[in-house]
């Protein structure tokens, strides 16, 4: 069934038991719910046609329950994407800290066999690699 978001918030506030009444902004997603067969009109006293007395039905109390776990499903995806998202920046951050220091090495070393300055001899190792990385990714 296809429900709207509007339609959706009266549903879930319906499902908690306060009747619903078609004005405002509520009118038009009452009244389609109303002709779903989720909401029902229930006359009392004051309002014997039930017009502003509407009740979840048990159909509508079913997809309410639906409309939850598939609000409950979205959250844990996106929990899990942002988890994994994290977990790759931080496994990035690692790589790239390593590789830091592997090139402060490097540069130390170079500067001490040839004489170059440390900051010379890390520009220059650090263009030979981007250069190799480069074409080990073609």
């Amino acid at each position: 069934m296809n429900i709207t978001p509007d339609e959706t918030t009266v549903l879930l506030i319906a499902a908690k038991g306060e009747p619903m009444m078609p004005i405002g902004r509520w009118a038009e997603p009452t009244k389609a719910l109303i002709a779903k067969g989720l909401l029902v009109a229930r006359g009392h006293p004051g309002d014997p046609t039930g017009h502003f007395n509407n009740y979840i039905t048990p159909a509508g109390m079913a997809a309410a329950e639906d409309l939850d776990k598939q609000e409950d499903q979205a959250l844990a995806d996106v929990i899990n994407l942002s988890r994994g998202v994290t977990h790759a920046q931080n496994k990035a951050a690692a790589s790239a800290e390593q590789i830091a220091v592997q090139l402060v090495d490097l540069a130390e070393l170079s500067s001490k066999t040839i004489g170059d300055a440390k900051i010379e001899a890390l520009r220059n190792w650090a263009r030979v690699i981007l250069e190799r990385a480069l074409e080990m990714m073609k």
